[in-house]
């Protein structure tokens, strides 16, 4: 289930200026790190090269459809 919340600039900036001392500086160290998870990438790539493929005859009769 995946529920998705509009809030605004400053509403946010309030709520994350509420949060104890440890969680904001896990808060922070989230920010600063963009970078996307090794385990994320590996997963695409496993679900990529491990996707099922169309046969020549399906590619075949998608040309023609």
């Amino acid at each position: 289930m995946q529920v998705q919340v509009d809030i605004g600039f400053d509403d946010l900036l309030r709520i994350v200026k509420t949060l104890p001392k440890n969680q904001l500086n896990k808060f922070k160290r989230a920010l600063e790190n963009d970078e996307p998870h090794i385990e994320q990438i590996t997963d695409l790539a496993s679900f990529l090269l491990n996707a099922p493929t169309f046969s020549e005859k399906q590619i075949e009769n998608i040309s023609q459809t």
